[in-house]
C-alpha cells in the first residue's frame, strides 16, 4: 500500500490525464510468428478479470518449442454459476471442458501452420457437445504485422469490454472462423498495438431459407506517453483504447423475404496506469460506449444511444503466499469497481447486463440504466498450468436488485 500510495503522489505531479495501458513496461521487440497468442493482450500470468487471461492461448513459446514440428495439446475446465435475476438476462450453471489438440509446422521464419481439432464437453450432456476442426495459416509479411487465416485468435483474446462483447461467449460461441490481422507499432514513445478481424458466423447457400451473418471487429490500445515514476516506483501510462464491432445479417440469394441489419458499436476512452516490471498495479479507466442502428429497416427498440463505466481496477501480486511452503506457483489478486450509465444502449455481441433491451422477453425496454459493479479475482501460474477464480457482482440502481456470476477455471498447455 506504502507503494500505491507514493505512485498516487508523484503522479498528481506528473500529469493530469486519465488514459489507458496494458503491461506498457515491456521492452520493445519484434513479433514471434511462432507465438500461440493474439500479442495485444499479452500476459505472463494470467489475471481473471479479462475472464480468463487463463482462457487466453499461453504466452511466448520456450526456445524449446521454436522448432520445425510441435504436437501440443490445449486442455481448458471451467465451472460457471451465473446468478441472473433482473430483467436482462438469465443465469445458468454449466462445468465442462475444451480439448484442442494440434500439431504445429514452421514455415520458414515467418510462417506457419496449426492443425487440430477443438473439442468441447459439457456435464449433463452426454458425449462430446461439439467438434470443430481447428485450421489456421500465419504469415508475417513484415516484422511489425501478422496475417492470420482459417481459426482466428478469438473471443477473449480481442480483450474487448464487456458492453461491447459479452465475456460469456467463450463458453457458448467459442470458435471464430475467418481472417485476422495483428500489429505492434512504435512511434518514439507512442506504441500501437492491433487486431482487426472478421468472424463468419453463418454462410448463405443460394434459395435456402437463412442468411449471411458475420461480425467485423477492431480493437486499438494507444500508448500515448510513459513517464518513469523514480528507481523502483515503476512506471505512470497514458494508453487510449479504441475500439469497433460492426454486426450483419443479410445476403441477396436469400428464400427468406425479411430485413437486413446491420449494428455497430464503438468505444474509446483513457486509461491512466501505474507499472511495475510490464504489470499493470493500479489502473483509472473512462470508457465510452456508442451504439448505432445502420439497417434499412430499423427494428431494434433504439436507433442509437450510449454508455460510460468509470472503474478503478488494484493488481497485487501475492509474495507472502510465493514464500509459503503450502502455497504453490505465483499468485495475483485484482479487485475492480465501476459504475455504469447507459442512456438507449444496445450491443448485438455485448452483455445484456449493460443494455437496454432483455435477451429473453422482447417486449421489454428501459431507456435508462445505472449500476454498480463490483469484481474480485484470484489467478495462480504453475508450470504451464493456470488456475483462476473469481467473483462478479452488479447492482443495478434503479431495479434495486443484485445479478452476480462466480467461476472456476484451469487450463494445461503444452
Amino acid at each position: 500500500m506504502k507503494k500505491i500510495l507514493s505512485f498516487l503522489l508523484v503522479a498528481s505531479f506528473s500529469c493530469p490525464l486519465f488514459s489507458q495501458v496494458s503491461g506498457g513496461g515491456e521492452e520493445e521487440r519484434p513479433m514471434e510468428v511462432s507465438t500461440s497468442y493474439s500479442m495485444v493482450y499479452d500476459r505472463d500470468l494470467p489475471v481473471l478479470l479479462d475472464l480468463p487471461n487463463v482462457f487466453q492461448p499461453q504466452g511466448e513459446q520456450s526456445a524449446s518449442c521454436r522448432k520445425d514440428w510441435h504436437v501440443g495439446v490445449d486442455v481448458t475446465t471451467f465451472f460457471r454459476d451465473a446468478e441472473f435475476f433482473l430483467p436482462y438476462t438469465k443465469g445458468y450453471t454449466a462445468t465442462g471442458f475444451f480439448l484442442n489438440p494440434y500439431v504445429r509446422r514452421s514455415i520458414g521464419s515467418n510462417a506457419q501452420v496449426t492443425m487440430g481439432v477443438h473439442l468441447a464437453g459439457v456435464a449433463g450432456y452426454e458425449g462430446i457437445r461439439k467438434w470443430q476442426p481447428l485450421v489456421r495459416l500465419e504469415y508475417e509479411p513484415h516484422r511489425n504485422w501478422r496475417l492470420v487465416m482459417g481459426s482466428l485468435y478469438g473471443t477473449l483474446s480481442h480483450g474487448l469490454l464487456e458492453p461491447m462483447f459479452d465475456r460469456e461467449r467463450y463458453i457458448y460461441d467459442h470458435q471464430e472462423e475467418g481472417i485476422q490481422v495483428l500489429g505492434n507499432l512504435s512511434f518514439g514513445p507512442c506504441r500501437l498495438k492491433t487486431d482487426t478481424w472478421i468472424h463468419w458466423e453463418e454462410l448463405l447457400e443460394p434459395w435456402q431459407p437463412t442468411q449471411e451473418r458475420f461480425t467485423l471487429g477492431s480493437n486499438n490500445d494507444i500508448r500515448l506517453l510513459a513517464l518513469p515514476l523514480g528507481e523502483g516506483n515503476g512506471e505512470l501510462n497514458i494508453r487510449v483504447p479504441l475500439s469497433f464491432l460492426g454486426c450483419h445479417r443479410g445476403g441477396q440469394f436469400t428464400a427468406l423475404d425479411t430485413c437486413i441489419q446491420t449494428l455497430f458499436n464503438e468505444n474509446i476512452g483513457l486509461r491512466l496506469s501505474w507499472t511495475e516490471q510490464g504489470h499493470d498495479m493500479l489502473d483509472i479507466d473512462v470508457p465510452f460506449f456508442f451504439y448505432q442502428d445502420m439497417s434499412p429497416t430499423k427494428l431494434m427498440a433504439y436507433p442509437n444511444g450510449w454508455g460510460i463505466w468509470p472503474q478503478v481496477s488494484l493488481n497485487e501480486v501475492l509474495p507472502q503466499w510465493k514464500r509459503s511452503s503450502r502455497w504453490r506457483g505465483a499468485w495475483r489478486l485484482q479487485l475492480q469497481a465501476g459504475y455504469w450509465y447507459g442512456h438507449q444502449f444496445i450491443a448485438p455481441r455485448g452483455s445484456y447486463l449493460f443494455q437496454s433491451i432483455s435477451w429473453h422477453n422482447p417486449d421489454f425496454a428501459t431507456p435508462e440504466r445505472e449500476m454498480l459493479t463490483a469484481k474480485i479475482a484470484l489467478a495462480n501460474a504453475y508450470n504451464k498450468l493456470t488456475m483462476g477464480l473469481d467473483a462478479e457482482f452488479y447492482y443495478d440502481l434503479r431495479e434495486k436488485g443484485l445479478d452476480m456470476a462466480v467461476g472456476l477455471y484451469m487450463r494445461y498447455c503444452l
